[in-house]
């Protein structure tokens, strides 16, 4: 007898600027002892999903790798200082013990992978890898997350933009999978360092 079972993962994406509340650009001034003042622009930086948003397993196959069906078209956009370093995108589940569920059953996050299939994409997993990382920058999952790319920024790349595919997949080898409509969901944001 073969039961249904399903899931769907939804893909949400942020952005964040380490140390400012908002990822937009502001303003900031200082005044120092003496009669001067300054103002800096802070830095934004924004991300985007595009294609993948929703993603569907119709039939889950206990076992085997189950391939979701298309990749997560993903893009970061920046305007920084220089000095900044790197922007860091970071994908992760909430809760590494649930990062979909069906009621009261669970699939962890360590079951599920993900790779970055575009070619020259700095600090990516280009192997598919868990979702058993820790965040960083105070982004993301302690055990639940996965760094997707980390964009170096030089003067010559204080701003930019990089797209980036992400493929994901259900990984149920040596496992079986409990009946249900699993659903769960993939956020996915930046984080300057």
């Amino acid at each position: 007898m073969r039961f249904l079972r399903s899931c769907v993962a939804t893909c949400g994406c942020s952005a964040l600027l380490a140390g400012v509340v908002s990822a937009q650009a502001s303003v900031h001034s200082t005044v120092s002892a003496l009669p001067t003042a300054s103002a800096a622009l802070v830095g934004s930086i924004a991300i985007s999903v595009g294609a993948g948003t929703v993603q569907s397993l119709g039939n889950v196959t206990d076992n085997v790798v189950n391939d979701f069906p298309s990749e997560v078209s993903i893009t970061l956009t920046w305007d920084l200082h220089p000095s900044t370093g790197n922007v860091q995108v970071i994908g992760y589940f909430t809760n590494p013990t649930a990062a979909m569920t069906s009621g009261p059953v669970s699939i962890p996050s360590s079951w599920l992978k993900g790779r970055v299939t575009t070619p020259g994409a700095p600090g990516a997993p280009t192997t598919f890898t868990a979702f058993t990382q820790n965040g960083a920058g105070g982004i993301g999952a302690v055990g639940a997350s996965l760094a997707l790319l980390t964009q170096p920024v030089l003067g010559y790349s204080r701003t930019g933009t990089q797209t980036i595919d992400l493929q994901l997949q259900l990984d149920l080898v040596g496992r079986v999978l409990t009946p249900g409509a699993y659903s769960g969901t993939l956020n996915i944001r930046a984080v300057t360092q």
